[in-house]
Parts: structure tokens; sequence; C-alpha cells
């Protein structure tokens, strides 16, 4: 077991996408990874089909702690609100520059694609948020796709894949068995 347990940063916006911050979360706890939820605003946030999330810490009070990975959760206006947040934008260049870890999924890596943050990795997303014939990155339409410091996901459907895929990136493959089996999964023996 590892000294200190890796610590991930979800930042929430109104219309994130519930099924993906509230399964990446679920997931990373059950790692036992220290995951902090974000908030853009004091408050909780409502997500897209309207489950309201208590952040643990306001974006800007958290921007300047050390994390692992930086993980965005999708949902079409989330993902917009994320990508208009000054604090989160200048985080997520600064860890691009630094080459840590970001992982998107769904509608969110429409945010660094924005940011040109995906330029020359292999990439997924929700169908329609980026480009399939982009000559800045080379997008697939698989589950999740790893590239280096980078993982991105398709969307609420393969949330769990996403979470799980991070578990072992941070953990290694056993941990990521340990998380998984009890979860019934119809692929999991």
């Amino acid at each position: 077991m590892k000294a200190s347990m890796p610590r991930v940063l979800i930042p929430l916006a109104e219309g994130f996408e519930d099924m993906e911050a509230v399964i990446v979360c679920d997931i990373l706890r059950r790692a036992d990874v220290q995951v902090t939820l974000a908030g853009l605003t004091a408050g909780p946030v409502r997500g897209a089909r309207g489950i309201r999330l208590i952040p643990d810490a306001l974006l800007a009070d958290v921007a300047q702690e050390a994390f692992d990975v930086l993980i965005l959760p999708g949902g079409r206006l989330g993902s917009q609100r994320l990508g208009e947040d000054a604090h989160l934008i200048s985080l997520l260049r600064k860890r691009h520059e630094q080459g840590g870890m970001i992982a998107a999924i769904c509608a969110a890596p429409g945010v660094l694609a924005a940011q040109g943050l995906l330029e020359g990795r292999a990439v997924t997303a929700y169908p329609g948020t980026l480009d399939p014939h982009s000559p800045h990155y080379h997008y697939q339409e698989t589950a999740v796709v790893v590239d280096g410091p980078l993982v991105t996901s398709r969307g609420p459907g393969t949330a769990m894949d996403f979470a799980l895929t991070l578990v072992e990136l941070l953990l290694g493959p056993e941990t990521r068995i340990q998380v998984e089996a009890p979860l019934q999964r119809s692929n999991v023996s």
C-alpha cells in the first residue's frame, strides 16, 4: 500500500452529467483515492438530471493544491461552464505544461480542445463534441483512450470504465480488480 493515497480534483459546474460525476467519484473513493469535489461557486451544484451535489470545497480555494489527476465530468452545459471558468482554465494550462494527468469525459474533452490541450494526442469524446477529422488530435471511437497523461472517455455509459481505468493508472491493475470484482459487472469473473 502506498504511503499516501492519490488525490484527485473533480470540478463541478451547474449542468454536469450526473452519472459521470457520481460514478467516477464513487469508484475512486472505493479505491481509497482522496477525491475533492470542487464547486465553481459556493453551495450545492445541480447536475443535468437534477442531482444536487454539495462540493467539498470551492475550486478557487483548492486550485493551488497538489492533485494527481484533474478530472472533468461532462454534460453539455456543465462543460461549457467549466470552459468559462478562469481558475479552471489556468489550472488546466499549468497541468498541461507540467505534464500532469488530466482526464475528461463526454463533452469535457471539448474544454481541452478549446484551449489547444489535445494537440497530437489520441482522444475520444461524446459524439459531436470534437471534430473526428481534426488535424490537431487523433480521434477514436472507443470507450476510454489513454495517451500519456491524458485520459478521455465517451459519455455516461462509459463512466465506470473511465473510473476503473483511472484506478488502474493510479494504483495498478490489482487494485482495479479488487474494486471492480464486487461491482458484479458481467465481464468480471
